[in-house]
């Protein structure tokens, strides 16, 4: 067993003092819509802008599939670097793939498992539904696909699989959440209009389900293995890695809301909080117990996802995308090469100069943005930062 392939984004780093904590927050504002006419037409346009660029060096080769590999490659959509992700060794991965699609005229199909659900970490965001920072990678999506249709007509059409229903019990998540996320997240697709450019299915009901039985044979065969290499290799700085993360991204509101009561209780009383510290530490160890065996799980999950190779099964002769760059599958930025937390990681900010960026809502609450949100809508919708 060696896991090296499951990724979970990282714990991303808080700036500003605590002092900033305790600042009265900035009165919101509020805007009636969201354009999403606009938001489409800048992604069309961004396309074309960026092929214009690069159109000398495309015109140059003479094998369309390769071009569109090009494309694929470019710095502005491809994640990670060409060294560590091996990107050009994709071109023998994929060439048969690409000239397939060509040859029959039909748009290349891009898997991306993705669209979980707003991680339930009120550090990172508070929000429970897709917001302003999933809307931009959507528009990141729509870009992908026009910039690929300027070489290939029919462009590419992006398999966003929603992993959320499958993941959600280990994060805290309940199947109703989930489930109101890829709603609300399928209503934000016909919104853009790109209902041909995107489509969204669900891991557990479609791609899990056309091969129920299978799938919990295989898990079943596979966690005996994978429980004594976990055992096995308390030291091994992957499963630390997936550990911390995961204890970083579950829902520890109940955890959170007892070590809170515990010390606010005390100061009103008068009496010395460091009292609490054993009640502290067990918590700690608490969470720290629970986030093992759900990092295990997760691993198992994913595990039995790759042996059974499951997503090229429901969908054949297609591009694998990944949210986490690594060999033998396409990592692309998901709003762009400037943001590194994911949609549902975090919110998204409005910079001074027009750009955007997604972090996490302590993070943009401490820079001082304002909150911009919709009518009647408790939470923000997206963070404006000012000069």
């Amino acid at each position: 067993m060696d896991p090296w392939f499951v990724m979970l984004s990282p714990t991303e780093p808080v700036r500003g003092e605590v002092a900033a904590l305790g600042v009265t927050e900035p009165e919101p504002e509020v805007v009636e819509s969201i354009d999403h006419a606009s938001i489409r037409a800048a992604a069309l346009n961004d396309a074309e802008t960026f092929i214009g660029k690069i159109r000398s060096k495309l015109a140059r080769i003479d094998d369309p599939a390769r071009r569109i590999f090009e494309i694929m490659a470019c710095g502005r959509y491809r994640a990670g670097s060409l060294e560590k992700t091996r990107f050009p060794q994709n071109w023998e991965l994929w060439r048969d793939t690409l000239r397939l699609h060509v040859e029959q005229g039909t748009p290349i199909p891009v898997t991306l498992p993705s669209y979980p659900f707003k991680i339930p970490n009120p550090v990172k965001v508070r929000r429970r539904s897709p917001d302003m920072a999933e809307l931009l990678n959507l528009r990141r999506l729509i870009e992908l696909s026009h910039a690929i249709s300027l070489v290939h007509e029919p462009g590419a059409v992006m398999h966003v699989i929603s992993d959320g229903m499958i993941y959600g019990p280990l994060f805290g998540v309940s199947d109703h959440e989930a489930r109101c996320y890829r709603a609300d997240a399928e209503q934000m697709i016909r919104d853009l209009d790109a209902e041909k450019t995107i489509t969204m299915v669900d891991m557990l009901d479609d791609v899990v389900a056309s091969v129920q039985d299978e799938f919990d044979d295989v898990k079943a065969r596979l966690e005996p293995k994978l429980r004594k290499w976990w055992q096995d290799n308390t030291d091994d700085a992957h499963r630390k890695y997936l550990v911390r993360n995961l204890t970083a991204n579950m829902n520890t509101h109940a955890e959170a809301v007892h070590l809170l009561s515990q010390v606010l209780s005390r100061t009103v009383a008068g009496e010395d909080v460091s009292e609490a510290a054993q009640e502290m530490r067990a918590v700690g160890d608490h969470i720290l117990k629970r986030a093992d065996e759900y990092a295990l799980r997760f691993t198992l999950t994913l595990y039995t996802l790759r042996v059974m190779n499951m997503v090229p099964r429901y969908y054949p002769h297609s591009i694998r995308g990944t949210v986490h760059p690594k060999p033998g599958q396409w990592g692309f930025h998901l709003v762009n090469k400037f943001t590194n937390v994911f949609p549902w990681q975090g919110v998204a900010v409005l910079k001074p100069n027009g750009q955007w960026r997604v972090r996490t809502e302590l993070d943009a609450k401490l820079r001082g943005a304002i909150p911009v949100h919709l009518p009647n809508d408790p939470f923000p919708y997206y963070y404006r930062e000012i000069n």
